[in-house]
């Protein structure tokens, strides 16, 4: 199995962790509810997310030496407050809803995101595949099975309309994590949602009239939903949803239904009925489906990352058009160590013996857009064992150079590198006289290895880099 698979499931597994802190905190939050009323839980415990990941930002950012992403970076700030608008506003009608309907039935229509997710995302031409439909559908027996004892709970009411208005905005909110989460530092995309989510309930949280007393009384299961809810889980989904096609997510995040059930077994001593066990494995079984399934690559063109101009796939046969095309035009092939022209038996070949043994791995660079591809970046030379390879890219259709893509382009894939394939080094080779690349390059992190060169057949000197994981 090759590296970068291998790490796409380990990003599943911090979902299913998500999920599990998330069950676990329904009992939380049961318990809380005991001594202050819901805003006022909301608000305690996203104060409590933004106190815990305080110090993680400044350890983590004296430990790399550099901030990965400032506090001033219009896209976390407008992403983090974002995430957090639809984060409170989900929260906030869920407990509007939980308080008039029974606790299955909120567990099943709040799960209801599992659907809306996948049918949103094609608004955002994600179209997921066939089968990702179909454990979609899946998990919505699971969810009835585990959450619905009786036919009679079925009846619509104002607050399961709540309900469903909490669902749609949850959706939203993994969408809007799933948009910005490849852009900035997850950390403090998380802190920003929170702190945003926070200062909304704090007017709310007043209608209550809190005692501090209550509040006090309430600090284990306030605790527990700030540090591990807010804290960890949520800022593990943002890390995790980097990786992990939107659709996929929702499904495993969905779990935590099951997993509420299962801790409200051993923790408050609730029997588990067989419907309810049923219910379960149905839903796991929705999982395994939708993760150990084929992935439809070339059905869905599954986006690997997205950036604010351009987003990365994998390369497939049918892009074999453009690439011999880009490969071939002049301004592309001047800045090129090889200069002969490449045809589509040459590209072929290289599929067959580079891409598809593992020595390379290959994506189109494509605009947001319009979803018009516009080049190509590849990684050859691949080793896993000394976890190195060497990196290459070229935009090739008329006027796109200079417009900051091929840049963007480069900090996607250099994510995928170290993040996804596991590597720890990445070289490249470029021509002296090319300033401009020489300079994104180095913006991107690279560095001249010194004492390295090499000349071209007509004279040029070549210039070795090399950038070293974060």
């Amino acid at each position: 199995m090759r590296k970068w698979k291998i790490m796409k499931y380990k990003y599943s597994l911090l979902l299913l962790i998500t999920a599990i802190i998330w069950g676990a905190a329904f009992v939380a939050q049961s318990a809380g509810m005991d001594y202050v009323g819901p805003f006022t839980f909301n608000t305690a415990r996203y104060y409590l997310g933004v106190i815990a990941l305080l110090p993680v930002i400044v350890i983590k950012d004296f430990k790399s030496g550099k901030k990965e992403t400032s506090f001033t970076d219009k896209r976390l700030l407008i992403g983090g407050v974002i995430c957090g608008i639809f984060l409170f506003l989900a929260s906030s009608v869920q407990q509007l809803g939980i308080v008039t309907t029974s606790a299955g039935k909120a567990g099943f229509i709040t799960a209801f995101y599992v659907v809306l997710v996948p049918v949103f995302s094609l608004a955002l031409k994600k179209k997921p595949g066939k089968l990702i439909w179909f454990s979609v559908a899946l998990a919505l027996v699971g969810l009835y099975f585990l959450c619905i004892k009786d036919a009679s709970e079925l009846t619509l009411s104002k607050g399961d309309i709540y309900l469903f208005a909490c669902a749609i905005l949850f959706s939203f909110q993994i969408l809007a994590i799933d948009r910005f989460a490849g852009e900035v530092d997850c950390i403090k995309l998380a802190f920003i949602e929170f702190l945003t989510s926070a200062l909304l309930g704090t007017g709310f949280m007043i209608w209550e009239h809190p005692a501090i007393s209550d509040v006090l009384s309430a600090w284990i299961p306030i605790g527990y939903a700030g540090v591990f809810s807010c804290g960890v889980a949520y800022t593990l989904q943002m890390v995790a949803q980097k990786k992990v096609r939107p659709a996929v997510a929702s499904i495993l995040m969905s779990l935590e239904s099951v997993f509420s059930v299962i801790f409200g077994a051993i923790i408050l001593r609730e029997i588990l009925s067989v419907r309810e066990l049923i219910g379960c494995g149905i839903m796991f079984l929705a999982v395994l489906i939708a993760e150990l399934g084929p992935a439809e690559r070339k059905e869905n063109n599954m986006i690997l990352r997205r950036g604010l101009k351009v987003y990365l796939r994998e390369m497939t046969l049918d892009d074999t058009d453009d690439i011999v095309r880009w490969r071939n035009a002049d301004f592309v092939v001047k800045n090129f160590i090889y200069r002969k022209p490449v045809t589509k038996e040459d590209h072929l070949n290289w599929i067959e013996t580079k891409v598809k043994t593992g020595l390379v791995r290959q994506f189109i660079v494509c605009l947001c857009k319009n979803d018009k591809p516009i080049g190509s970046i590849y990684f050859r030379d691949i080793d896993n064992t000394a976890h190195t390879c060497e990196f290459g890219i070229f935009i090739g259709e008329p006027g796109m150079s200079g417009k900051g893509y091929g840049y963007e382009g480069q900090k996607l894939s250099m994510d995928i590198a170290f993040n996804d394939m596991g590597m720890e080094t990445i070289g490249l080779r470029v021509l002296e006289d090319n300033k401009a690349a020489v300079h994104i390059y180095e913006k991107c992190g690279f560095k001249p290895v010194e004492g390295r060169e090499e000349f071209t057949e007509s004279g040029e000197r070549i210039i070795f880099m090399e950038a070293e994981r974060p």
